[in-house]
């Protein structure tokens, strides 16, 4: 398997993947090198931690030929384990779901707005429409467990006139993480000009508001820290 890091801290065990089948332009992932582990290897790291919650995420884990073995083997010890994923192998998702605690999808831009998923993802309108198909298979997968929908809040995308249009999608998962772009450098590219963060935590807190109607939970993540609302 190509890891980007394998770590284990702050009660979570991060088996980070390297590749991806995306060309998004503000993605740090697809450029920071990778190592080889094989399955035991990570599954030997895993099993002389106490650490019971595994977080497999990274540029894209269900590219992994090896996935399934890793995902089995660490059910088998025991572990809580969460499958971070694009959304573009709703088939591996469906594997994995009987091993799984959970999953965490992202959704980029208003699902609606093709031009706007191809800006974000760098992929042709072709595969763009695909991609949004294999999303809404994942997204009815994920939701019959714990499901985290990841939004990266880059104004251009997502804002208070664009959220309206990404609410429908998110009703039926456990929480919302709202993302401030650019708050955190391990974790983008500067992108449309911005390169601080963006937008203003108080945006990010109004945008938190709509949510709050559609979820249990809101995380607001970003310069200012953690901010939880829940109904």
């Amino acid at each position: 398997m190509r890891l980007i890091d394998l770590s284990d801290e702050k009660g979570q065990i991060r088996v980070e993947f390297g590749g991806c089948n995306m060309k998004c332009p503000y993605c740090v992932h697809i450029h920071q090198p990778v190592k080889e582990w094989t399955v035991d290897e990570v599954l030997d790291y895993a099993r002389k931690s106490t650490t019971e919650n595994v977080y497999l995420g990274g540029a894209e884990p269900t590219l992994q030929k090896d996935l399934m073995p890793l995902i089995e083997g660490l059910h088998e010890m025991g572990k809580q384990v969460i499958l971070k994923s694009n959304g573009m192998k709703p088939d591996v998702l469906e594997k994995a779901f009987p091993f799984v605690y959970g999953f965490v999808l992202e959704i980029k831009a208003p699902v609606d707005d093709v031009k706007a998923v191809m800006e974000v993802t760098g992929m042709s309108e072709k595969r763009t429409q695909k991609y949004l198909e294999l999303l809404s298979e994942s997204m009815t997968i994920a939701k019959q467990k714990w499901l985290r929908v990841w939004i990266r809040v880059i104004p251009e995308y997502v804002n208070i006139e664009t959220m309206p249009r990404i609410l429908p999608d998110l009703k039926g998962a456990s929480e919302v993480m709202l993302y401030q772009f650019m708050s955190n450098p391990d974790f983008d590219l500067p992108f449309m000009g911005h390169d601080s963060p963006t937008p203003a935590w108080d945006e990010l807190k109004e945008l938190g508001n709509l949510v709050i109607e559609k979820v249990p939970q809101v995380r607001l993540v970003g310069d200012r820290g953690k901010l939880v609302l829940t109904k």
